[in-house]
């Protein structure tokens, strides 16, 4: 049975209308975007502070749709700015452009991937499910723990078992992985999510090692994340994809963890901004600074603890703080999700809470590797597409 994807949107004459998509430009910035399509740059300078720096957000690549008219002219954009919010560029019915921010309607499936080794991990990941994110999540998950250019062999079977969801009618977003499993020359190896958000193997033993340090003494958190919230006062959704520390200008900013820095320049919303590439594969970022340190660049190297820079109030900022973020390719997370104190395995209570889940995904492992099913890759969509509630069926997105 097709599954179907609703989206809201403002009432506009659409039955000459088409669709078409388009894929954010890496390193583009929303205003000159705005000046390639020929639309307002009021749209983002009458945004207020917090609103802009979303524009920032916009992951590279992300999926954004444009509704153009008989007359070629541009009715409505959608513009995700992560996997709960996006930007709505419409024509009003005054002909004047304006813009929002609204939640994203998606749908989330728990899905099952079986697969077996032809060449590396990475490869048949990417060739059965067409998912980057998934095939770079698995491999990453299981760095250290299993050689797979040494012991893998053609026919070893893994599985995965995550969450994924679909934005009319297509995956998008990160994956959240709840276990996963491969098989080398007939030995197991498996890792599961406990609810506490990390990764432990069979045992209870916690296999992520790599623990981030906050980026500031003494830090003082006066802002926290969030993907998505109604403000009950504006009456309309805001994110804040980072945590902010109150600090006096100068305070000094720390790296979180060892890595190397990936961008270390200016931007209009963040300010005076670093961000550092670590080895598990995240970005940290440091915004508003008052000055970098001296020396550091593209390409520096910094360990865990070292000076970056210092705290300022560079951008749109309204005082100084250090804007903390953490990114995982270009979807922000909670930088507060990766900095927990780590502990070793689990005792009484929480103990059993990890046995009942490795349990069940055990079952889950047992039963695909019986019955060795592929993963569906989700053709059955059929997309829907709503005008204000009225059931308009046009050009799918």
């Amino acid at each position: 049975m097709g599954r179907l994807i609703f989206l809201l949107l403002l009432p506009i004459f659409v039955f000459a209308s088409h669709v078409q998509s388009f894929k954010w430009k890496d390193g583009e910035s929303f205003l000159t975007f705005l000046e390639r399509k020929k639309l307002p740059l009021t749209l983002f300078y009458n945004l207020d502070e917090e609103d802009q720096k979303l524009t920032e957000d916009i992951p590279y690549n992300a999926n954004c749709q444009m509704l153009i008219s008989s007359k070629n002219s541009i009715n409505q954009i959608l513009i995700p700015i992560n996997d709960e919010l996006q930007l709505q560029i419409y024509l009003s019915p005054k002909k004047r452009y304006s813009m929002r921010v609204i939640p994203i309607v998606s749908e989330t499936y728990k899905e099952v991937l079986y697969t077996q080794i032809t060449s590396a991990p990475y490869d048949d990941i990417l060739r059965t499910t067409g998912s980057k994110n998934l095939a770079s999540t698995f491999v990453r998950m299981f760095k250290g723990r299993v050689n797979f250019k040494k012991d893998l062999k053609a026919g070893d079977p893994l599985v995965i078992v995550y969450e994924q969801k679909y934005r009319l009618g297509k995956p998008f977003s990160m994956p959240e992985v709840s276990g996963a499993m491969i098989e080398i020359a007939g030995k197991r190896y498996s890792l599961y999510r406990h609810k506490d958000g990390n990764i432990y193997d069979e045992k209870g033993a916690q296999f992520e090692k790599f623990i981030f340090k906050s980026p500031m003494r003494n830090a003082r958190i006066t802002s926290g994340f969030t993907k998505r919230r109604y403000h009950p006062v504006l009456h309309r959704y805001r994110a804040h994809l980072g945590v902010d520390y109150g600090a006096r200008s100068g305070t000094p900013i720390l790296a979180t963890g060892d890595g190397r820095v990936s961008f270390v320049g200016t931007s209009r919303g963040y300010g005076k901004t670093t961000k550092i590439r670590h080895s598990n594969g995240l970005i940290s970022l440091y915004a508003h600074q008052k000055s970098f340190k001296s020396g550091l660049s593209n390409g520096s190297s910094v360990k865990q603890g070292e000076v970056i820079g210092y705290v300022g109030s560079s951008g749109l900022s309204s005082g100084p703080h250090l804007h903390f973020g953490m990114y995982s390719g270009s979807t922000p997370i909670d930088p507060l999700s990766v900095m927990k104190k780590k502990t070793e395995g689990f005792s009484g209570k929480e103990y059993k809470v990890f046995v009942a889940i490795r349990s069940k995904l055990d079952q889950i492992f047992n039963e695909k590797l019986r019955t060795k099913p592929m993963k569906h890759r989700g053709n059955d969509f059929q997309d829907v597409y709503y005008v204000d509630k009225n059931t308009f069926k046009v050009e799918a997105f």
